[in-house]
């Protein structure tokens, strides 16, 4: 074992080697690792949302909803599903059996099951929507777009054009239109002229589908220019639909559908209205690939928002929300300031008890541990998430400390006057056996969240691995480089060291303690007990604190009945109120009226940077809080802060 140490010890090459390759596969890896928000979940949830345009909610339940139950039923592996009949919409969440060996298998049969009925309403044009949740299709960008000087029409075609744009971005996976009124035929029938003619509605809704076809009836045969021939019949426009023929008769008569009704463009029924910042506009949600970096990909989308503003010469008003990229920046923030703090104080502190030159060497394992995490990561598939950076956090000061004791061991052979290299084996063997057993300690506490089943188990199992990956490289640092590093070090022994004052003042004051050891235990065992008495009924817990958040999220429910629009003019109430409280800490204010149900209307307060205003979010959200009970004829308007 001696002649091992004594060898590692002078391969001071080797360990210098160790060292940069490791930070440099760190760094490399830093640049190519995927960012995310949190680690790729499967929820196990899949929805099935079916569009029944003018239905009722007891026509959705029995024509819809109990058609798909029906159907899913029969699929061994679901563990529940719930269902929501509401006009026009039927909605079905089922929830997946963790029991399942195959998930892939069974979701797939369940879009098949659903695309097997057959028997839906003629009215449901539109197959019934099959989504699977998972932590990769959560929208990472929401734009809010409005304009003062483009009306609705001109706003809308913008619009559109921006979505198309944006959706074949890099990364970009999906864009999700809110607020958006597709165009559409209305054709306003005349029941006077219906009669007159002698028709019935069924007849012209016949007439209008038969005529509204685009079909292949075969080839022409030619030996050299054979062609497919296709029958194009499809509607482009509303004087198209006027020319319809609906009734024709031997003697010669003729009806059109213009004959007996009024056809013109417009656009579809409002079902749901989105104001950004008082004024009606739109908003676009953005989904990222799965395997997209969330930083770059919302940096690339935000230039391109700003060369769409300055093509349209400024009259675009647009704002981001519910931008994920930025708590990710946030973390790895965090990161990187505590990382080089710690290497400041390392310095500062074992500088000032040790050596400089020793410090910058235990310094050293910081990065070491840090950036090989990250490679790590990288080699088993993981990304740099919300969960991966707060156990580089926890881990940051637990790795540095094996260095520490390592480092000051050394030290104190060397101070003894031995040899150099006999001191880094000494003082390494000294301590080895202590810190191997710290990192086993650690390594088997962190393993214990490695057994926790559930959701919250698919999203913690990053913590241990980060932890273990962390320490492992810390270890082989301090056995492998570390002493290698110090004993090439050549330092002068201290004939004093200014701390032997205080050393000797500590020695004295702990013997006069260990005299009274017992009265010590009893009284820090009152502490703890005061403490967890303490805790338990007076702190209050809060799982999300409203601290340091820039985002405020309110919902307003009206009661059961109030109409669309009703429930906008009391939404422009709240608006007025959010902008009067706010005021000049507010970015923006995006409003969703009647999402999912009309007396329902959602509120996302954009606020500054903490950074950069006065009011702390707490106090900005107590003082609308207070200020909620303005709002009259209301059944709920409740004030929360949002975290990721």
């Amino acid at each position: 074992m001696n002649s091992i140490l004594d060898f590692l010890v002078r391969q001071k090459k080797l360990a210098l080697v160790f060292t940069i390759s490791i930070i440099a596969l760190g760094l490399l890896s830093l640049n190519n690792i995927q960012r995310d928000q949190f680690p790729a979940v499967d929820f196990e949830i899949m929805s099935i949302v079916t569009s029944y345009p003018g239905a009722s909610p007891e026509d959705v339940e029995q024509n819809i909803t109990n058609v798909i139950e029906d159907e899913l039923s029969d699929i061994s592996g679901i563990d529940k599903f719930t269902s929501t009949s509401r006009a026009g919409t039927s909605s079905i969440v089922a929830t997946l059996s963790q029991d399942v060996s195959d998930l892939s298998e069974l979701k797939q049969e369940i879009r098949n099951a659903v695309n097997r009925i057959k028997s839906l309403p003629e009215e449901v044009v539109d197959l019934p929507r099959v989504t699977d949740f998972k932590t990769s299709r959560k929208s990472i960008l929401k734009i809010s777009l409005g304009s003062d000087t483009l009306s609705y029409a001109q706003l809308r075609d913008v619009v559109d054009g921006v979505a198309k744009s944006v959706a074949v971005l890099e990364g970009v996976s999906e864009v999700v239109k809110q607020g958006y009124l597709d165009k559409e035929i209305q054709i306003r029938i005349d029941p006077k002229k219906l009669y007159q003619y002698e028709l019935s509605l069924p007849q012209v809704m016949d007439a209008i589908t038969q005529r509204n076809q685009r079909y292949t009836v075969g080839s022409n045969h030619h030996q050299q220019h054979e062609k497919t021939i296709v029958v194009l019949s499809k509607f482009d426009a509303a004087t198209d639909v006027s020319e319809v023929i609906v009734k024709s008769t031997f003697e010669g008569l003729v009806v059109r559908l213009k004959d007996i009704a009024a056809v013109e463009s417009g656009n579809v029924e409002e079902k749901s209205i989105v104001r950004v910042n008082g004024e009606k506009g739109f908003i676009l949600q953005v989904k990222k690939q799965a395997q997209a970096d969330v930083i770059t990909t919302v940096d690339l989308v935000k230039a391109h928002m700003d060369k769409t503003r300055a093509k349209h010469n400024n009259q675009l008003d647009i704002f981001y929300s519910a931008d994920l990229s930025k708590y990710v920046r946030n973390r790895l923030d965090i990161v990187t300031n505590n990382g080089l703090i710690g290497l400041l104080l390392v310095l500062v502190v074992l500088g000032a008890f040790l050596s400089f030159k020793t410090a910058f060497w235990v310094a050293v394992s910081l990065p070491v541990s840090l950036l090989g995490t990250v490679a790590l990561l990288g080699v088993t598939g993981e990304t740099i998430n919300l969960v991966s950076l707060a156990a580089m956090i926890l881990v940051l000061g637990i790795v540095v400390d094996d260095s520490i004791i390592v480092a000051e061991s050394i030290h104190h052979y060397k101070q003894t006057g031995e040899n150099k290299f006999k001191s880094a084996v000494h003082g390494f063997k000294r301590v080895i056996m202590p810190v191997v057993t710290t990192i086993l300690t650690t390594v088997l506490a962190f393993s214990s969240m490695f057994l926790m089943e559930g959701m919250m188990g698919k999203f913690i199992y990053v913590i241990p691995l980060v932890v273990i990956f962390a320490l492992v490289l810390s270890f082989l640092e301090v056995s492998l480089a570390l002493p290698a590093h110090l004993a090439g070090v050549t330092e002068k022994p201290k004939q004093h060291n200014w701390f032997e004052y205080f050393e000797d003042k500590f020695e004295g004051f702990l013997a006069k303690v260990l005299k009274i050891r017992y009265w010590v235990v009893v009284t820090f065992s009152v502490v703890l007990v005061f403490s967890l008495y303490f805790a338990s009924t007076q702190m209050k817990f809060s799982l999300f604190p409203a601290v340091g958040v820039d985002t405020i999220s309110a919902r307003m429910t009206m009661s059961v009945g109030s109409s669309l629009s009703n429930t906008e003019v009391k939404a422009k109430q709240v608006e007025a109120l959010i902008i009067q409280t706010v005021g000049e800490d507010l970015v923006s204010v995006t409003t969703d009226v009647g999402k999912y149900f009309d007396h329902k209307a959602k509120f996302t307060i954009e606020l500054l940077p903490s950074s950069g205003r006065d009011r702390d979010s707490k106090v900005i959200l107590k003082a609308l809080k207070s200020k909620a009970k303005e709002i009259d004829q209301v059944e709920t308007l409740k004030f929360s802060v949002h975290r990721p």
